[in-house]
């Protein structure tokens, strides 16, 4: 694995790029990404990915797809030889990934981006300097060998059955116009290569020739965005616009201010800020893992950064939820259910991708996590528009689904849930999880809080509201996260890092043990930080981080929050750790092959500013109430709230929270 240097803006290595440097440069701008692939070298196979479109997908099987492996258009090679002394560097303030090395007789130096500025356009501009004298020739061809290679949802089966999802229609040096195989999407890149001199060239000793690659991404007829006068300058300047208000100044550590800075920078790369008709998947544009979807992830653990610092996009990926809401009833009712049931693994329509049973019917709380991410979002933001009659019909669809996926029972006087799973994924299907039942709860209250309705069926809601089953031992003041989870054996041994215990024990073995993948009752704990006692929280922490094992990016980061918010330092400093370089670090030693974690950027967000800083928004009302860790001195950014821009700073002596224009 290549070490990575890490300075408050750049993130850099030497050695050759692979997998996982590829997935660590990925670049985008929420439309189009493209990982830090080698510009000289063809991909080693035609399914290695290269480019994405957000949105764009297409049918592998019946009522099943995979995001489209867009081709390797942005090769260029301007040397033959192998490369040398290469350096890899990703500059954060400008959004640009630079390759230097030397090939044969010439020094290079590329640098390339995914414009910020234009949601179509992915530059090049290459450098190459002669140490000896040298003939330069240039080959700039878009690959259009590529297919995908769809990963199982079981993540110990190995895929290796590729699929062409893209047919060539026409390629000409500035052309190339594909159609997806079956969908009939009709991609166009237009191609324009320029060089400040005539290639082929014969360098002297000192002289360098400059090549700059435009290609255009164009779908379905889409007309061309006007070209700026200076694509880098535009880019450039759209960059610095994010970073006025995205940014998080850090005093205290630069190689944290740097990883900070790079999980930032890779949420603004993978979100489509503009456009309500796309979401974040798990990896966002940086792999196809999980046939692109969106899960809770987005909802959870991504939304709260956009609606502090990009309002509009966050009203957008909350937008995108709201539009999906005839698929949500359309899967209820295929499931014998009421209302709305949002997917677990959401297509680009609202589908269901998932094929496993125990995870797709199981994991529930999904449903509520939407209701639940919507109303934090609007109470931040303080949004009309996303609270409007598309959110009160959301709130509505998704309690009716509750009352029918719930049990009463009458002998208990409850409602009880029956084969559901909760964050945690390792303790097999639950009667009554805590976190599911506590998420409905709060989202039948939405419901009764927002949505119009008769007086017969709000008098069920409220029976509802009141009696569904909360396990809670008031002896212990504990909270119980299922009717199971205290009965299973104990884990013999506790995991010390490295890949996780799926790809050692087996599953159905895993299930049984008293052993929890990630946060889950600690994750509940984050959502609601003014809903249970400092005893409650404490005697969480004190049972179930024990018993974490881990094997999921969204776990360090919820650790980390609630453990800044007890005053563990020194434990909210080793989670904060393990989440904000787990993508640095290869952390779950997967980042190559599957991408950058998107849900651990955004939890590492969470646990610095939710509960380092404790920011928090509640009735309309700001409020910070920090608790920085010896290692940082001082904490600045800037957030907006409900309209209004302020600067939050946190030192040692308190915080201050003023207003900006």
């Amino acid at each position: 694995m290549n070490e990575m240097t890490v300075t408050p803006w750049r993130i850099s290595c030497g050695g050759p790029v692979t997998d996982f440097t590829e997935s660590v440069f990925s670049l985008g701008n929420g439309e189009l990404g493209a990982r830090g692939f080698s510009l000289r070298q063809k991909k080693r196979r035609p399914c290695d990915h290269a480019v994405f479109k957000a949105g764009l997908f297409e049918q592998i099987r019946p009522g099943i797809t995979d995001m489209v492996q867009l081709p390797d258009v942005l090769r260029l090679s301007v040397a033959d030889g192998c490369e040398e002394n290469v350096h890899q560097e990703l500059d954060m303030r400008r959004g640009a990934l630079i390759h230097r090395f030397r090939a044969g007789r010439l020094e290079v130096e590329s640098r390339r981006m995914v414009s910020m500025a234009d949601s179509q356009l992915l530059c090049v501009r290459l450098r190459a300097t002669a140490l000896a004298e040298a003939e330069v020739e240039i080959d700039g061809a878009m690959d259009a060998e590529v297919c995908n290679l769809p990963v199982n949802d079981d993540q110990m089966t190995e895929e290796t059955e590729t699929i062409r999802l893209l047919q060539t229609v026409r390629q000409s040096d500035s052309e190339l116009v594909m159609r997806t195989a079956r969908g009939g999407h009709e991609i166009r890149f237009l191609c324009e290569i320029k060089a400040d001199r005539a290639l082929p060239a014969r360098l002297m000793p000192g002289q360098s020739v400059t090549v700059e690659k435009r290609v255009r991404v164009l779908v379905d007829g889409e007309a061309s965005n006007p070209a700026a006068q200076d694509v880098w300058a535009a880019h450039e300047a759209a960059w610095d616009a994010l970073w006025r208000d995205c940014d998080i100044l850090i005093e205290g550590d630069d190689r944290l201010q740097g990883a900070i800075r790079y999980n930032v920078f890779q949420l603004l790369c993978n979100n489509a800020a503009a456009n309500p008709e796309v979401s974040i998947g798990a990896r966002g544009l940086t792999h196809g893992r999980y046939k692109g979807n969106t899960f809770w992830d987005t909802d959870i653990f991504l939304l709260p950064f956009f609606a502090w610092h990009r309002p509009e996009a966050a009203k957008n990926l909350v937008r995108y939820r709201l539009n999906r809401l005839p698929a949500a009833k359309e899967l209820a009712r295929r499931q014998n259910l009421s209302g709305a049931r949002y997917p677990w693994m959401c297509a680009a329509d609202g589908a269901e991708q998932c094929e496993s049973w125990d995870i797709g019917l199981c994991e529930t709380h999904v449903t509520a996590d939407v209701a639940y991410a919507a109303a934090r979002c609007a109470e931040i933001t303080g949004g009309d528009d996303i609270t409007g009659p598309q959110a009160r019909d959301m709130y509505l669809e998704t309690a009716r689904f509750w009352l029918s996926r719930f049990t009463w029972e009458e002998e208990k006087n409850q409602y009880s849930s029956f084969f559901v799973k909760g964050p945690d994924e390792y303790c097999g299907a639950a009667v009554n999880n805590t976190f599911t039942n506590y998420m409905a709860r709060h989202n039948v209250r939405l419901a009764l809080k927002h949505s119009p309705m008769s007086a017969e069926e709000r008098a069920r809601m409220e029976h509802f509201e009141s009696h569904v089953a909360i396990l809670y031992d008031p002896a212990r003041e504990l909270f119980l996260q299922d009717e199971m989870f205290e009965r299973l054996e104990p884990m013999p041994t506790r995991k010390d890092g490295g890949a996780p215990l799926y790809r050692r024990i087996c599953f159905d073995r895993m299930q049984r043990y008293r052993a929890l993948k990630q946060a889950d009752l600690v994750q509940l704990m984050t959502l609601f930080p003014g809903g249970f006692t400092r005893r409650q929280m404490q005697n969480v922490w004190d049972a179930y981080e024990p018993l974490t094992v881990h094997d999921s990016s969204l776990s360090f980061g919820a650790h980390a929050q609630l453990a800044f918010r007890l005053g563990l330092a020194d434990k909210a400093w080793e989670y904060f750790e393990k989440s904000v370089y787990l993508d640095l670090t290869d952390g779950l030693c997967n980042t190559g092959k599957e991408g950058v974690h998107m849900a651990s950027l955004g939890a590492s967000w969470q646990a610095l500013v939710y509960g380092a800083l404790g920011l928090w928004s509640e009735g309309g009302q700001l409020a910070v109430e920090p608790a920085l860790p010896p290692q940082i001195k001082r904490l600045s950014l800037c957030v907006y709230h409900r309209g209004e821009r302020y600067r939050v700073t946190a030192s040692g002596t308190g915080a201050t929270v003023e207003k900006e224009a």
